[in-house]
Order: structure tokens, then sequence, then C-alpha cells
């Protein structure tokens, strides 16, 4: 048997048991499944950088964050399409099932996140509250059955190895100080990720991603020093809070299909390159 075979007859029962749990617990875990979801994600990411300065975190350690969630979501996408496996049967859920997108997702951006943190702010509580809420994630895929066993381990596994590399390549795994540099170069894996998924499958979700990597890697590179020069001031508070729902509504519509693909990827690189920036044009 082949290994993609093999992988694709990957239940191991698990599809019987979540048959038996109970109504409510079902419902939790819809609940718990949508601290997962990529939007939930890129906003969350997206608000710690914005933010970052006012809870005294330097800018580009939550850059770096930044980045590592657009190169999970490229990641992601990159695997999906070069696996090309179903979800378990009934799953009532578009797109390829191997290996898990919210479990990749999850681990790097609530790992990046505390891994990013400086050493004052970090602690073992919140690394083990980190990593239960990852784990709750993942098994919540399971739960309401859209993902079989072996593809949220396997998410799991993968964004933790991602997460590990990347940060070895940039401000490595326990960095006392984030420079601009690092955090570019964590935008620049990002951008090759997502340009190995373009290889894979040149279709909407491996192009706006591509995009999006791109577009973070610019708006860095133009702007950093003013993000990180420009002092935390209220105008920059008020600038932030404001473009986060902005971000909510705006995601969804760029991805949604209703406009042509080089449209779609330009406003995925702009939109993105624009809140990188974002921070240094709050000045004043």
């Amino acid at each position: 048997m082949s290994l993609v075979a093999g992988v694709a007859s990957r239940g191991v029962g698990e599809a019987g048991v979540v048959g038996t749990l109970p109504d409510a617990v079902v419902t939790i875990a819809e609940l718990v499944t949508r601290l997962g979801d990529p939007l939930i994600l890129f906003v969350l990411v997206v608000a710690a950088y914005l933010l970052a300065t006012r809870f005294d975190v330097a800018a580009p350690r939550m850059a770096a964050a930044l980045a590592l969630a657009l190169g999970a979501f490229t990641l992601t996408l990159a695997l999906k399409h070069a696996f090309a496996l179903p979800r378990p049967p009934g799953a009532g859920a578009d797109g390829y099932g191997f290996p898990s997108g919210h479990a990749i997702g999850s681990t790097v951006v609530y790992g990046a996140l505390v891994a990013l943190l400086p050493d004052r702010k970090r602690s073992a509580p919140l690394v083990a509250a980190v990593g239960t809420l990852v784990a709750l994630i993942a098994l919540s895929r399971v739960v309401i059955g859209v993902h079989y066993l072996v593809d949220v381990v396997v998410g799991v596994a993968v964004g933790l190895a991602f997460l590990a590399a990347t940060l070895r390549l940039g401000p490595g795994v326990a960095p006392e100080r984030v420079t601009v540099a690092d955090a570019r170069r964590v935008f620049v894996v990002a951008l090759v990720v997502g340009l190995a998924g373009i290889t894979v499958a040149v279709v909407r979700d491996t192009v706006v991603a591509v995009a999006a990597a791109g577009g973070g890697l610019a708006g860095w590179h133009l702007a950093a020093d003013r993000v990180v020069a420009t002092p935390d001031t209220t105008r920059r508070l008020v600038a932030a809070l404001a473009v986060l729902p902005a971000v909510a509504l705006l995601v969804p519509a760029v991805l949604d299909g209703g406009v042509s693909l080089p449209v779609t990827a330009g406003l995925a690189g702009g939109v993105v390159a624009l809140l990188v920036a974002l921070p240094g044009l709050a000045a004043g």
C-alpha cells in the first residue's frame, strides 16, 4: 500500500466514538473550534501586532508572530493541495481534510504569541493554558466530524515543527531581543512557503496566501524602522481599534470569490502591507 493510499484510509474508528457523544459535547466543540478559525486567528494576531506597544511588547516581536501566522496559512494550503485527501464522509465542510488547518494554525499562532513574549511576560501556567487550548481546538475538529484523528495529530506536529524551525531562522526559540531583521526573515519564510504552495496548485486560496505573505514582507521592509520609532500614542491606539473591525469584515469579502483573482490578490497583498505599516503611519 502506498503512503498516500494509507493516509487516504486514515480513520481509526473515531467516527463511531464521536457518534455516541452527547449533543452538549458536540455543541461545546463547535464553539471551541471557532477559536482556530483562520479569520479569528488572523484578527487576533493583527490585534497583537497593532496593540503590542500598548502592552509593553516590542513591535518586532509581534511582527514576527504575524509573519508566522501568514506562514502557517500558506503551509496549510500547500500541504492540503499536495495530499488532496477528502474529509470524513458527511463532514459538511469544504476543502481537503489532511492535514488539519485549524490544528496547524492554532499551534503556530497561539504558540508564536507566547514564544515571542518577553521572558517577564511568559510563564509556565500561560504556556500550559495555550497548550491545552490548542489540544482542545484540535480535538474539537474530530468531535464535530470534519477531520480524522490523524489529521489533527499531524496538524499539531507540523505546526510545532514549522514554529520551531522558523523561530530558529528568525529571532530564535527563546529570543532576548527581536530585531527588525529577525522579523523580516520570518516574513521571507512565509513568502517562500507561499511560493511553494503556488507550485502545487494555482488556485484562489494559494494565490491569495502568497500575495498576503508578499504584502506583509513589503510592508515590513518599507515601514519597519518607522513602526519601531513611532511612540505609543492615543492616535496609534485609536487607529488600531478602528482598523480591527474593518479587517474582520474585509477578509471574508476578499476571499468570497466575487472579484477577479488578480484583484483579489492585489487586495490581499495591499491590505496586509497597510496593516503592517499602520503603526508607523499613525505617528503624531
